[in-house]
């Protein structure tokens, strides 16, 4: 469905929770966090639906790793994850159905991970993570160049292909 393209933030709910649900869980690495975000992304979309329905999913996600940089900021430690449900089509399932690829994210720290997920899933640019993060685009390119080489070490040869969205 195309940005705008919703009646209402009930609509929008309805039709991509379990999409935000999933950016979550890539995000968070936590099934848990990753339900608690994206139902804090919805109602904040339901909450301030005149500005964020222009483009409802980006509002969305910006929420969720708004939130989800405040709770590393916080806590500064992982936490154990669960299995989520994802679909075949969705890139985010993708990277959580391949075990190696999975893996090598949760070893990286929650900042490291959050970049690598925006800007190879989503295609976000250093800028528009570093907005949505409130940190310096050099911070955001470091953590980049860091999270390529630890993947590259921990994942070898073995480089999976990973279909990107932006929308």
């Amino acid at each position: 469905m195309a940005h705008g393209a919703f009646s209402d933030a009930e609509d929008f709910a309805r039709a991509r929770l379990d999409a935000l649900r999933r950016f979550a869980y890539l995000i968070s690495g936590s099934a848990a966090e990753a339900d608690d975000l994206a139902q804090i992304a919805v109602v904040e979309v339901w909450q301030r639906w005149r500005k964020a329905r222009e483009n409802p999913e980006a509002y969305a996600r910006q929420v969720i790793v708004t939130r989800n940089v405040s709770r590393w900021r916080r806590w500064r430690r992982e936490v154990p994850t669960d299995e989520v449900d994802h679909r075949p089509d969705d890139p985010a399932g993708a990277v959580v159905s391949n075990g190696a690829l999975w893996q090598a994210l949760q070893d990286l720290g929650k900042p490291e991970r959050t970049v690598v997920v925006l800007h190879v899933l989503y295609r976000y640019t250093f800028s528009e993570i570093a907005g949505i993060c409130g940190e310096p685009p050099g911070t955001v390119s470091s953590r980049y160049a860091r999270a390529r080489r630890a993947l590259r070490a921990h994942l070898g040869n073995a480089r999976p292909t990973i279909r990107s969205v932006r929308g």
